[in-house]
């Protein structure tokens, strides 16, 4: 049974694939071992044709079980050996290519399916996750696991997997022809095999704590280049090139550091097994010539021996090699574990019921939140806004606003009291059909590196070109949008950088319209926009607020003086609640911020 934490649980859905391909490697192994045994009567025949001694005759007339079955199986007449062997040869090193082609192809496709499914496994998991943990996860970790990380998997699948069958097959059929060859000499050969398995241990176990560590270097160095990148303006404006150089170099001679470490195992490994391999070889050297000399084996016999006990070696030096890249590959997938290990708290109920048509009716009844449990957020809050309200929510940075916004949506869910929608608690609602009711406009716009169609269409399915015409119309960027040589077909860029943030901010309003919601949210929508910019946004946003409910963040009052209820937050609790006019007879907070923005306003009561 296969532990869910191992690596080898993802080559299961293929496991046909791979018993093919190793099927195909023991065909492998199998034509080295008989290349192995067929060097013994090529080298008999030869010193028989070339000898007239007796002695050697006779000595090569000693029962070979392996010669016999192939003089019985081709019928080779007496004589024809000579020709017949070489011919043999031949077809071996063709069946061990072909074969070799074979097993190596179904591995290396085998290591590019199971390394596909991890990466849909891993994005999938990246995409559901709460707004809490990609918040807190570092973006160039993230990027380092889902590539750096993946390769290590895939060549520890489709490599080193490959080499573990394969040679280990080698090395048993190899040790079995040793044995039946000289069994004297095969037990003298594998004195000091012990000490090889003992460093291969050994050796394992350093490449995988590296790696780790490696790789969570690479990730930092992932995240630094990320950061350092995006926020290229910054670094420059405060002449920081030299200070953000130094602190990447230090990165990068911890990773150069660690992976020097490594390299000294990858590169000490195989000398010490040639060492070994000397060492036996000379032994064998010494006793075997002894024993040709003493007339107990043929020089073929010993021969076959040796090119078996050299072939031998090759499989033990690739499987120290291929046990340093597979403790890197799991050192990688430990690394990718803690990615799919991580489940989203926020998830449907078992019983979510599907709203098929949302009014719009938003309520909070005593909804207290905090992200750390010590600190609270939102206190005992209570509101309600009936279908087709326009809700502001005001207040100083850090008061709780957009975290309103947060628990509507279900980015986090609230530690107590309850949120209805139409009368429904949320938690109720399924999360599709939940955000399917609600569209959010931001501050801080973000656009795919796409067609301003795509952008505009995101997340709607069921539209018509009069629709997409009309949106752009209401989010007033029609006009701009038709004198763009592609119009709609245009590459808005990486974040949407080849637009104006009055542009941006319009498209992604189109995007909210499109979709059709029965409630508007817009983030300090127009905080950002010069004051052309805000007039077109706040006009639209009045277009599309009728007959929907919305919530609006705003800084500037002046955006939401028309709002059916403003409510004034202040450590997250409403402080003030009523109307524009209502607030400012009340003289309290909501005044004197009216009075901060507008001084020379006269205030009609």
């Amino acid at each position: 049974m296969l532990n869910e934490n191992s690596l080898l649980i993802h080559v299961r859905p293929y496991v046909k694939r791979l018993i093919l391909a190793i099927f195909f490697m023991i065909i492998v192994a199998f034509f080295t071992g008989i290349l192995a045994l067929i060097i013994r009567p090529i080298i008999d025949e030869l010193l028989i044709q070339s000898s007239a001694s007796n002695s050697m005759h006779e000595l090569s007339q000693k029962p070979d079980i392996i010669k016999d079955f192939f003089v019985e199986f081709f019928n080779i007449k007496k004589g024809a050996m000579t020709t017949v062997l070489p011919i043999m040869l031949f077809f071996i090193f063709l069946g061990q290519s072909v074969f070799t082609f074979l097993s190596l192809y179904l591995m290396k496709t085998l290591g590019l399916k199971v390394v596909r499914n991890i990466r849909n496994l891993v994005y999938k998991n990246l995409i559901n996750q709460s707004v809490d943990y990609l918040n807190k996860a570092k973006t160039g970790d993230l990027v380092s696991r889902i590539s750096n990380d993946i390769e290590k998997i895939k060549f520890a699948v489709s490599e080193t997997l490959s080499v573990y069958v394969r040679e280990i097959f080698t090395f048993l059929i190899l040790l079995i022809i040793i044995f039946y060859q000289d069994w004297f000499m095969a037990l003298i050969s594998f004195v000091i095999a012990p000490v090889a398995a003992v460093l291969l241990v050994v050796f394992g176990k350093k490449v995988k704590k590296r790696g780790i560590q490696s790789q969570e270097v690479i990730g930092g160095i992932s995240n630094f280049l990320l950061e350092t990148v995006t926020g290229n303006k910054v670094v420059k404006a405060y002449n920081m090139e030299d200070h953000e150089m130094k602190r990447f170099s230090e990165l990068n001679e911890n990773h150069y550091r660690i992976n020097s470490k490594i390299a000294f195992v990858f590169s000490i490994t195989s000398p010490i097994m040639n060492i070994i391999g000397g060492i036996v070889s000379s032994l064998i050297f010494l006793i075997g010539m002894k024993r040709v000399a003493a007339g107990l084996i043929t020089p073929g016999q010993f021969m076959s021996f040796l090119t078996a006990l050299f072939l031998l070696y090759n499989p033990l030096k690739r499987l120290s090699q291929a046990n340093n890249d597979y403790q890197q590959g799991i050192s990688g997938y430990k690394r990718i574990l803690e990615i799919l290990k991580s489940k989203n708290p926020i998830k449907d109920k078992t019983d979510a019921i599907n709203m098929k048509k949302v009014f719009g009716s938003v309520e909070f009844e005593n909804v207290s939140f905090s992200y750390i449990d010590s600190i609270p957020v939102i206190k005992n809050m209570t509101f309600k806004a009936a279908p087709g309200d326009m809700i502001a929510l005001v207040g100083a940075s850090g008061s709780g606003k957009t975290t309103i916004i947060n628990l509507l949506l279900r980015f986090y869910d609230k530690k107590s009291g309850k949120i209805l929608i139409d009368g429904e608690e949320i938690k109720d609602i399924s999360i599709k059909s939940l955000r399917d009711s609600i569209s959010l406009v931001t501050q801080d716009v973000f656009l795919f590196n796409d067609t301003i169609y795509n952008n505009i269409t995101y997340g709607s399915k069921n539209f018509t070109d009069e629709d997409l015409k009309r949106v752009t119309e209401i989010a007033r960027a029609d006009k701009f949008i038709n004198k763009l040589p592609k119009k709609f077909e245009t590459i808005v860029g990486e974040r949407g950088v080849f637009l104006s943030n009055g542009q941006r901010q319009r498209i992604s309003i189109a995007r909210a319209i499109l979709k059709k919601p029965s409630i508007l949210i817009f983030d300090e929508a127009t905080s950002a926009l010069d004051t052309e910019s805000e007039k077109l946004i706040q006009d639209a946003m009045l277009d599309i607020m009728r007959g929907r409910t919305s919530f609006v963040i705003a800084h500037r009052l002046s955006t939401i003086i028309e709002a059916d209820q403003i409510l004034v937050i202040e450590d997250g609790e409403i402080k003030e609640m009523g109307s524009h006019k209502e607030l400012l007879k009340k003289r309290s907070i909501y005044y004197s911020l009216y009075n901060l923005q507008f001084p020379d306003m006269n205030i009609i009561m």
